[in-house]
């Protein structure tokens, strides 16, 4: 209850590791102040998922990772974003607005494992990009590893649509920073999350989510 002010000054007193919203203003503040955060849009008809398994999947670029890679593509082209992920190969991406949000549900999972649970454990995360395994899937992987991080499942889509996948997955909730796949993600029935951050994301004044010009390709 904060008499119709905005919540999000307190988000860090809470130790918030995510915040969640119908409401793309506030989680546009949440971002500025650096808080892992998410436009939330539940699908008219939701996928029937796990009881036993809480399963989160994630975007990479401007998601876990920063927006670096996806401002070559957008200024150079795709064959330039291929050349540039190939020569930055070992070179660790910087983290994007998720990543702590990541390492926190890693954290709960090796708590699992130290129980001997691993292959049973209740909380399982997926990689689900439009990166090719083959020209820059190498950079993703090796960024998680270097950062400590494990996922359970990269799943390497070389531009075709998410949804067919993540209704293979089914999980209880998707994160992207493009609209484009966030309604796919929707029209299959999974709760999917948009990720208002990076070069993609371009707001005019004045206009809401829908509105937002998004490149093509990530």
């Amino acid at each position: 209850m904060t008499g119709g002010n905005s919540p999000i000054g307190y988000l860090k007193a809470y130790n918030t590791n995510l915040y969640l919203s119908s409401d793309p203003v506030k989680v546009h503040e949440a971002l500025e102040e650096g808080i892992a955060a998410a436009t939330m849009f539940t699908p008219e008809k939701m996928t029937e998922v796990s009881e036993t398994q809480l399963r989160v999947a994630f975007d990479g670029d401007a998601v876990l990772f920063s927006d670096e890679s996806e401002q070559i593509y957008k200024a150079h082209g795709l064959d330039k974003f291929f050349e540039h992920e190939k020569a930055h190969e070992n070179k660790p991406l910087d983290h994007g607005p998720l990543k702590g949000f990541l390492e926190v549900l890693g954290k709960l999972q090796k708590k699992f494992y130290a129980k001997g649970q691993r292959m049973d454990c209740p909380i399982r995360t997926y990689l689900v990009t439009a990166r090719s395994a083959a020209s820059s899937g190498a950079r993703a992987l090796k960024t998680l590893r270097s950062w400590g991080l494990e996922i359970d499942e990269a799943l390497f889509l070389a531009g075709a649509p998410k949804g067919p996948i993540l209704e293979k997955i089914r999980p209880h909730i998707f994160f992207d920073d493009q609209m484009f796949h966030v309604e796919g993600a929707a029209e299959m029935g999974t709760v999917a999350c948009h990720v208002p951050y990076g070069i993609a994301q371009r707001v005019p004044e004045g206009k809401g989510i829908k509105d937002k010009e998004i490149s093509s390709i990530k």
